[in-house]
């Protein structure tokens, strides 16, 4: 998945759902003990490197990355994204930062696991973006 799938996915679900336009945004995985059930984490921050790689980052985690929290809503998300004036920052690829740990020293450790999918909660109102294996 790349930034411009998640921007062309939100865009989508807005024109046929407007109302998600103020839906929270958060990511979701299958859990790993194979039951199908999914885990949600809402997104905080996002932030990308110098290898063409975007992520998100879940709650309570954007100081560890020395990015400012917010609580976004998924039409100001898109909205942010688009301003992003990095060369190719479209086709960067996606991940969610996942399992972080901070070491002795400071320093953050994280799996970064790829993203794949779009889906909406609309009981709780928030758009979310698949993470980690499919469902097998």
């Amino acid at each position: 998945m790349k930034v411009q799938h998640i921007i062309d996915d939100l865009q989508s679900v807005f024109s046929k759902q407007p109302e998600t336009k103020d839906y929270d945004v958060a990511f979701a995985c299958y859990s790993e003990d194979g039951s199908g059930s999914i885990e949600i984490d809402y997104v905080e921050a996002f932030d990308w490197d110098e290898d063409e790689e975007f992520f998100l980052i879940p709650e309570n985690c954007a100081k560890h990355y020395e990015r400012e929290a917010v609580k976004y809503k998924a039409a100001h998300f898109v909205e942010e994204l688009k301003k992003i004036q990095i060369e190719n920052f479209s086709e960067f690829e996606t991940y969610v930062r996942e399992k972080i740990k901070i070491a002795k020293d400071g320093s953050v450790i994280s799996l970064n696991s790829p993203m794949w999918g779009t889906g909406v909660h609309d009981a709780e109102k928030f758009v979310y973006f698949y993470h980690g294996k499919e469902r097998a």
